[in-house]
This record gives structure tokens, C-alpha cells and sequence, in this order.
């Protein structure tokens, strides 16, 4: 005769039969300690805040898109440590400053709490878990309110480095007019060319006229000296004024340029489009306690009834040992 157990359905049968009573009992005690256990006495209810954000009037740099960027952003030290400061997290938190890393410790507790991703949207998802409902929800508005602010500084610096270029040209094309208008100046005050071309046209004739009756051509006459002096500084005056032209319209050009550029500089943008407004939860996400009790209660009551088959057959087995060996 075999002196090995099997495992079948009668078997399994009689004991739940014979241990049905300590199963119930077992079932109630694991109920008691799951609800317990998964109080706020021993587990702190954590509050879910979420907002939905898109990217808007972001520049992207190279080829990461608007919502790449509002993600960097989102993710730098810089809007963590404004949060960490804002919020006193430190103490909220309740992570003690004296003991060994305690940053690490507190940052690793910011990113455990607040998580930003990206959807398959291309929008941009911010949770955040609290102790607090208001702090979870006013901590998702300061997060988004810190992002806009981020942006905006990125983009003024940008905005201050092109007023900058554009204001060094004015300056520039600035020296060159009145460096250009000088020189004109001279040349109206000492040779008196004031507009050469139209001199010229109208000054030749009667200077001509003159020299064919004998009124000019010898030098001395004022005539001559009026000719002299155009034939000495007419085309100097001439191309200083189409030069002068020509700087004044890019002087002009540029001026627009740095208008907007300052325009840039000032204006205040937004640079999220909410999509899903954060709000104090009514009810806390964490822990959810059913799930808890009833994962616990079939945990117990599965290794029970291992326990109870194992311990069924080391009885069984040894029971039929000693039949065999009478």
C-alpha cells in the first residue's frame, strides 16, 4: 500500500468541514487588523489634487517641442526649491533638519508626493498627493503659477539680449548720422553748398551765361569762387547726403525693431492654458482601505489553509506510516 498523501477534493472537503469555524474566525481577526491597521492611527490619508495643462507662447529650443519644454521647466530645481521655501515642506513634511541628509530626504519625499508627465495628449498632467486637501490643491496652482514665472524670466532674458543688440546699433547708426550731418554742416557754413544738386542746376546756367559776357572766368570774381567751391566739395556734400539717407532709413528700421524688442520685455504672458483646474479633494486617494482588508483577509486566509493542508498531511502521512508499520 502507498504510503504517500494525495490531494483530492474529498480531502479538501473534510477540512474545510473540520476547520471551518477556525477559517471564520481567522477571516473576522484578519477583517479586524486590516481596518485597524489601515486607519489614519497608523497609515496618514493622503488627498489627490490634479490639474491638466498645455503649453502656450513657448519658444522651443532645438527640436523639443512646447510641452517638452513645459516639462523641463516644470521639473527644475529652481521651482522646487521656491515650492520647498513657499510652503514651509520642510516642517510639513515633518523631515528633521538636524539629521544626516536631510534634502535628500526631503526631495526624495517632493518627488514621491508630486509627479508631472506628459500625456498622450501632449498636454501635461500634474498630480499631487497631501496630508492637506488645500495644500495638495494650492501646491498644483503654485506649481503652475512658479512655471509661468519661469518662462516668462527665460524669455525677457532672451527679449533683454536682442534690446540690447538692437539699442548698441541705434547707438551706432546714431554716431554715423551726426558724424554725416557735421560734415554737411561744415560744408554749407564754409563753401556754402546747401542743396548741391539743385545749386548746381540752377548756378551752371547763370555761371555760364556769365563767362560768355565776360562777368566770370577770371578768378576773382565771386562767381568763380561760388563755381571753385562747388567743383571742390559738390560731390563730397552729394554722396554724404545719399549716405546720410541711407543710414537714416536703416536708423529707422531698426528703431521699429527695438520698439518690439522692449514690447517683449514688458508684456506679461501666460504660459499654460489650464485645461483641468486643480481643486481640495472632498476624499482621500490613499489608503484605499477596502482594497487593503480584502487583499489581507485572502492573504491570511490563504496561507492558513496552506498551513492547515500541510499540517492535514504530515497527520495523514504519519497516521498511515504507523498503520503500515503494525
Amino acid at each position: 500500500m502507498s504510503t504517500e498523501p494525495r490531494f483530492d477534493s474529498l480531502f479538501l472537503l473534510r477540512i474545510a468541514q473540520k476547520y471551518m469555524k477556525f477559517f471564520l474566525i481567522t477571516a473576522i481577526a484578519s477583517i479586524i487588523l486590516a481596518v485597524v491597521f489601515s486607519s489614519s492611527f497608523f497609515i496618514t490619508p493622503m488627498f489627490k489634487s490634479e490639474a491638466i495643462v498645455y503649453p502656450q507662447n513657448l519658444i522651443p529650443y532645438s527640436t523639443e517641442s512646447p510641452t517638452e519644454q513645459m516639462l523641463q521647466l516644470f521639473e527644475s530645481n529652481d521651482i522646487r526649491d521656491a515650492l520647498i521655501e513657499d510652503f514651509g515642506l520642510m516642517q510639513h513634511y515633518e523631515v528633521d533638519s538636524t539629521q544626516k541628509y536631510p534634502l535628500t530626504i526631503l526631495h526624495n519625499i517632493f518627488k514621491e508626493n508630486i509627479t508631472i508627465d506628459k500625456t498622450r495628449f501632449e498636454s501635461v498632467q500634474i498630480i499631487v498627493k497631501d496630508k492637506d486637501p488645500k495644500v495638495a490643491s494650492n501646491l498644483v496652482d503654485s506649481i503652475i503659477s512658479k512655471h509661468d514665472q519661469k518662462a516668462r524670466s527665460l524669455q525677457r532674458e532672451k527679449s533683454q539680449e536682442v534690446v540690447v543688440i538692437f539699442k548698441n546699433q541705434l547707438d551706432y547708426y546714431k554716431f554715423q548720422m551726426d558724424s554725416m550731418e557735421n560734415a554737411l554742416k561744415d560744408i554749407r557754413m564754409d563753401y556754402g553748398i546747401l542743396d548741391f544738386e539743385e545749386q548746381m542746376n540752377s548756378f551752371s546756367r547763370i555761371y555760364y551765361t556769365a563767362v560768355k559776357d565776360g562777368a566770370a572766368g577770371s578768378g576773382n570774381r565771386p562767381m568763380d569762387k561760388i563755381m571753385h567751391n562747388m567743383q571742390l566739395k559738390g560731390g563730397e556734400a552729394m554722396a554724404l547726403k545719399e549716405h546720410l539717407w541711407r543710414i537714416r532709413g536703416t536708423y529707422n528700421d531698426v528703431k521699429l525693431q527695438y520698439e518690439d524688442a522692449l514690447k517683449d520685455l514688458t508684456k506679461v504672458l501666460t504660459y499654460s492654458n489650464i485645461v483641468t483646474k486643480p481643486v481640495p479633494a472632498e476624499k482621500k486617494s490613499y489608503p484605499v482601505r477596502s482594497l487593503i482588508v480584502i487583499i489581507f483577509t485572502v492573504s491570511v486566509l490563504l496561507f492558513t489553509l496552506i498551513s492547515v493542508i500541510i499540517f492535514e498531511n504530515f497527520q495523514r502521512l504519519r497516521s498511515i506510516r504507523t498503520n503500515a508499520a503494525n
